[in-house]
C-alpha cells in the first residue's frame, strides 16, 4: 500500500502563526483549517461555530414559491395528495419530512415509496396509475423525479398535479411539471451547497409552514450523513442543528435504544454507522414502509416495535450480505486474474450486491461488478470503482449489450441477458487497458500531513473534533505516523481487530486496527513501521489519553535504503540551486515523511557544529536530525546544495525562519 500526503501545499508560516494565536490552535489544526479552505478568520469563525450560521432560505431556491402555492391550493380544495418517495434513508426521511408537513396542515395525504427490487428507482407508470385510480389528484416527488418526463406527463393527463422535488443533477431535458423544485436549478447548488433530498423538503416544509421546520432537522440530518452530500457550508449547519435533536424523535430514538447505542451524544458517525443502515435495510430487503412508518409514529410503544422490526431487518441484511461475500470470495479467492472483477450468482439479494461490491473493491482494490438471476436467463446487479478508473465509461464501452445501465464514475447498475455476460467481460477487459494503459494502480491510502508521535495529544483531537460533522467534503483529518511498534495483539472477540503500540522518543501511543486482525504477522513484524491514522480520545477510569486509529500500516525502512527519499534530497537540492520555490514546497512537504519529530533553533546549533566537523572528516550525517538539520543548512546557503557537505565561507547571517523545512519542522 502506498502512501500519499493529499495536499503537499507549505502555507505560509505567517498566516500560520497569526491563526494559531488568534483562535488558540496549534499549527497542524490550523493547517488543517486551511486544507478545507477555511483562509480568513471570517470562514474559520463560520467553521468553527456552524450552530451559530443561518439555515437556507426556502425562498433562495427557484420554484419554491411555486410548489408552495401549488400545495396551498390543494389544501383549500380538499384533494388527495400523495407524497412519492424512494427506498434509500434520504429517500424515506424527505418523505417522513413532507408527509409530517402536510399533515400537521391538515392535508389528505398518503405516501408511496416504490419497491427496490420489483420497481425500481423513481416514478413508474403502474404506480402512477394505481394512484390516479385510487383518487390521488396531486403527486409530490420527494428525492426523486428530476427525470421522469414520460411518467410527470402521464400523471397530468390522469388529472394530477404534479410537484416534483429534487436534489439530483438534471439533464437537458425537464418533466412537464406544474412546480419544480431543484438543487440543479438556477445557481442554488453554486451560492448555497448540494443538498440532499430531504433537505430540499426540508425547505418545502419551512415554505408551507411560513419558516421554522426545526423539528424536521433530525430528518434532514440522517439524511445528509447518509446520502454522502458534502458537508460543507448549509449541510454542514443543517446537520449540526439536527444532532442534538435526533434523541427527541420518537421514532430515530426507538432506533437508537435498537441498537444498543448507548447513552454517548449522537454524532456523525452514530447516524453514519447504527441509524441510516437500519433505515436502509428495510428497502435493501424488502420494501421501505417500515422504516417510512418509524419516522411518521408518535407512540414510542409503537416506534419500539417497528425499530425492532428494523434491527432484524438489517441482521437479516448483514447475514445476506456476509453469504454473498463468501460466494463471492470461493469464486475469486485472490480477486481474480482480471483487472476487474465480475461475477455472478443466482439467489443474490439485488438490493445487498452493491454493498458486497464495495467491500471487495475495498479488499482487491479493482472495480468489481455482482450480478444475480432476477427472471430465468436475465441478470441485474451492482458496480463499484475505485478513483482511477471511470466506471461509466468502462461500462459505456459495452453498452450495446445491456438492456440498461446507468450511473457514474464510482458506481453504476446494469441489466443483461446471461449469453452477454462473457462478450460484456471481453469488452471491459480492453476499455480497462485504454483506461489505464500502465496496467492497475497500486492502492494508496492519503493523509494530511506527517506527525511526529509527541504532537498526538487529547488536546490536538480535542481541536480537530471542533472540525466535526466529519463526511464528503470535510473527511476526518488523518496523519502519518512512524515509530516502533510492540506488544501486538488481538482485540476483541474472533481475532478481528488488533492493536499495539508505536513508541519513539519518550513518546508512546497505543495504535488500534479495527477489521485488521486478519494483518496480526504483518504487524507482528514490522519492526519500526509508519501507519496512516485518525485521533481518538480514550478515557479510562477517569484519567484520558490519545490512541491512534490506524487506517493502514507498513513496515518503515531506514533512509539509507529508502530510494524513494533518495529522490526527493536530490529534487530539493536541485530546486535550492535553481531557487524554485514551488518545487522546493513539494520537496519539504514529502521531507515530512521522513522526519518525524520537530526542530527548533536550539537544536540546530550543536547540530551545525556536528555537521562542520563531519565536512572536515568527510563523513556524511547519519542520524534522521543530522540529515535535516544539513538539509536546512544548504537551503540557507550555509553549505553547498551537493550530496556531501561543503561548507560556503563567508556566507551572511541568516534566521533559521528563511528555511522553508525548518518552518515546517518548527510548527507541528
Amino acid at each position: 500500500m502506498e502512501f500519499i500526503c493529499s495536499d503537499p501545499t507549505l502555507y505560509d508560516p505567517q498566516l500560520v502563526e497569526g491563526l494559531s494565536g488568534r483562535f488558540d490552535l496549534s499549527p497542524v489544526a490550523v493547517r488543517a483549517l486551511l486544507r478545507r479552505g477555511m483562509d480568513t478568520p471570517e470562514r474559520i469563525d463560520a467553521f468553527l461555530c456552524p450552530e451559530k450560521q443561518p439555515l437556507p432560505d426556502w425562498r433562495e431556491m427557484k420554484g419554491m414559491v411555486q410548489a408552495a402555492t401549488c400545495i396551498r391550493q390543494a389544501l383549500r380544495d380538499g384533494r388527495r395528495i400523495c407524497v412519492y418517495g424512494d427506498y434509500d434513508a434520504d429517500g424515506v426521511s424527505a418523505s417522513a419530512i413532507l408527509y409530517r408537513c402536510l399533515k400537521k396542515l391538515g392535508a389528505d395525504v398518503s405516501c408511496y415509496i416504490p419497491s427496490r427490487h420489483t420497481e425500481g428507482y423513481g416514478l413508474n407508470e403502474t404506480a402512477i396509475r394505481q394512484l390516479a385510480q385510487g383518487g390521488t389528484s396531486m403527486l409530490i416527488t420527494v428525492d426523486n423525479g428530476i427525470s421522469a418526463i414520460r411518467e410527470a406527463a402521464l400523471a397530468r393527463s390522469l388529472g394530477m398535479t404534479v410537484v416534483v422535488t429534487d436534489h439530483h443533477r438534471s439533464g437537458d431535458d425537464l418533466p412537464t411539471a406544474d412546480a419544480l423544485v431543484s438543487v440543479s436549478e438556477g445557481d442554488f447548488r453554486d451560492r448555497v451547497g448540494d443538498l440532499c433530498g430531504a433537505g430540499v423538503a426540508w425547505l418545502l416544509a419551512c415554505a408551507l409552514e411560513d419558516g421554522g421546520g426545526e423539528a424536521y432537522l433530525p430528518f434532514v440530518a440522517v439524511a445528509t450523513v447518509a446520502d454522502v452530500v458534502s458537508l460543507m457550508g448549509a449541510n454542514r449547519a443543517l446537520v449540526t442543528r439536527g444532532l442534538p435533536l435526533v434523541r427527541d424523535q420518537v421514532g430515530l430514538s426507538a432506533l437508537l435504544e435498537a441498537a444498543a447505542a448507548g447513552d454517548g451524544p449522537v454524532t456523525e458517525a452514530t447516524l453514519g454507522f447504527l441509524i441510516a443502515p437500519r433505515l436502509n435495510a428495510a428497502g435493501r430487503m424488502g420494501k421501505a414502509d417500515t422504516a417510512f412508518q418509524l419516522l411518521v409514529e408518535d407512540d414510542p410503544d409503537r416506534a419500539s416495535i417497528l425499530a425492532g422490526e428494523l434491527n432484524e431487518t438489517n441482521q437479516a441484511r448483514r447475514n445476506e450480505e456476509q453469504r454473498i461475500l463468501t460466494e463471492c470470495l470461493a469464486m475469486a479467492p485472490e480477486g481474480g486474474r482480471d483487472s476487474f472483477l465480475l461475477l455472478s450468482g443466482k439467489g443474490w439479494n439485488v438490493g445487498v450486491v452493491g454493498i458486497v461490491a464495495a467491500r471487495l473493491v475495498e479488499m482487491f482494490y479493482k472495480p468489481v461488478i455482482l450480478l444475480t438471476e432476477v427472471e430465468p436467463g436475465v441478470l441485474t446487479g451492482s458496480a463499484r470503482s475505485i478513483p482511477e478508473i471511470d466506471l461509466f465509461a468502462l461500462l459505456f464501452e459495452a453498452r450495446e449489450h445491456y438492456i440498461r445501465f446507468g450511473g457514474h464514475a464510482g458506481a453504476a447498475g446494469l441489466t443483461l441477458r446471461e449469453q452477454e455476460v462473457e462478450p460484456v467481460r471481453a469488452l471491459l477487459q480492453e476499455a480497462y487497458g485504454h483506461q489505464r494503459p500502465e496496467g492497475p494502480p497500486q492502492k494508496s491510502l492519503r493523509y494530511e500531513e506527517a506527525l511526529p508521535l509527541d504532537s498526538c495529544t487529547v488536546s490536538l483531537w480535542e481541536e480537530l473534533r471542533a472540525f466535526a460533522p466529519f463526511g464528503q467534503g470535510n473527511p476526518e483529518p488523518q496523519f502519518l505516523v512512524q515509530g516502533d511498534l510492540a506488544g501486538v495483539c488481538y482485540l476483541g472477540q474472533g481475532k478481528k481487530h488488533v492493536a499495539g503500540y508505536l513508541s519513539n522518543g519518550d513518546a508512546r501511543l497505543r495504535l488500534v486496527g479495527f477489521s485488521q486482525g486478519q494483518d496480526y504477522d504483518r504487524w507482528l513484524h514490522a519492526g519500526r513501521a509508519e501507519a496512516v491514522c485518525t485521533l481518538q480520545k480514550n478515557t479510562y477510569r477517569g484519567r484520558s489519553s490519545c490512541e491512534l486509529i490506524c487506517l493502514g500500516l507498513s513496515p518503515r525502512k531506514s533512509l539509507q535504503s529508502y530510494g524513494e527519499y533518495t529522490i526527493i534530497e536530490a529534487d530539493f537540492l536541485r530546486a535550492v540551486r535553481d531557487a524554485d520555490g514551488q518545487k522546493l514546497d513539494r520537496c519539504v512537504q514529502s521531507f515530512l515523511r521522513y522526519f518525524p519529530f520537530e526542530l527548533s533553533e536550539e537544536a540546530l546549533r550543536p547540530l551545525y557544529v556536528t555537521l562542520v566537523q563531519y565536512a572536515r572528516d568527510g563523513r556524511l550525517p547519519e542520524r534522521d536530525e543530522e540529515r535535516a538539520a544539513a538539509l536546512i543548512f544548504k537551503e540557507l546557503g550555509f553549505f553547498e546544495p551537493v550530496t556531501g557537505l561543503e561548507p560556503v565561507p563567508h556566507v551572511r547571517r541568516r534566521s533559521c525562519r528563511e528555511s522553508r523545512l525548518f518552518m515546517a519542522l518548527s510548527q507541528r
